[in-house]
């Protein structure tokens, strides 16, 4: 009876373990899908800008032809047909400026999904830890990876803030607060898998088996 109930503590812890790797993996899923769409988005805008840009220089050289005639006239019925060119070209300006906090950003959720996975493969491959305990990890990570897609999901609303009524300074609000976030769920997971790295550690039975676990983990 006891070998039963043994075996069966051991199959639950397993089923534990393994009932963590689909809801990890949409999380994965979900935040590629979101890096996708945020590589569009900027591209998108960078290509606006240029369009807006080259609108801008005609207008302008529009402008110098028509100096010599009524350009008090032109002024009126120009700059009120193409107000939206400029403010529109402002705008794109504005989020394209925030353009390289947006691409640490991005850089930083990849760096994120490819620590995780890392980490995340070597801990199971770890024999100092139990079903349940990766079981656990599979939580933390969860946890982290839920984060981040959150923080990720703001910075994809910052740049598709031109169909909303979000302000410029609430955007670059947005994208700064998300950054800092993204910094604090990889830091977080840094910790988490530096301190798993050391338990395993602590409970090698001798040199040769510390040994092992160093090079699992590529230490020194």
């Amino acid at each position: 009876m006891k070998k039963l109930i043994c075996m069966a503590a051991l199959l639950l812890g397993s089923m534990a373990a393994n009932a963590q790797i689909p809801i990890v993996g949409l999380v994965s899923s979900a935040i590629k899908k979101v890096i996708t769409a945020l590589d569009i988005k900027v591209q998108q805008l960078q290509n606006q800008t240029i369009a807006l840009q080259n609108a801008e220089q005609s207008l302008e050289n529009n402008l110098h032809l028509n100096s010599l005639n009524d350009i008090s006239g032109w002024l009126n019925k120009e700059r009120n047909l193409y107000q939206q060119y400029y403010q529109e070209l402002a705008q794109v300006k504005a989020i394209i400026s925030d353009y390289d906090e947006v691409k640490n950003i991005i850089n930083q959720q990849k760096q994120l999904l490819g620590e995780y996975q890392n980490a995340n493969a070597l801990f199971h491959k770890d024999k100092h830890f139990s079903a349940e305990e990766i079981s656990y990890m599979g939580n933390i990570y969860d946890g982290i990876l839920q984060e981040s897609l959150r923080n990720l999901n703001e910075v994809l609303l910052a740049v598709n803030s031109f169909s909303t009524q979000m302000d410029d300074a609430e955007r670059m609000q947005r994208i700064h607060k998300a950054s800092a976030g993204m910094q604090t769920n990889l830091d977080h997971l840094r910790q988490f898998n530096q301190q798993n790295v050391t338990l395993s550690l602590a409970r090698t039975k001798d040199e040769q088996d510390r040994q092992a676990v160093k090079q699992l983990y590529g230490l020194q």
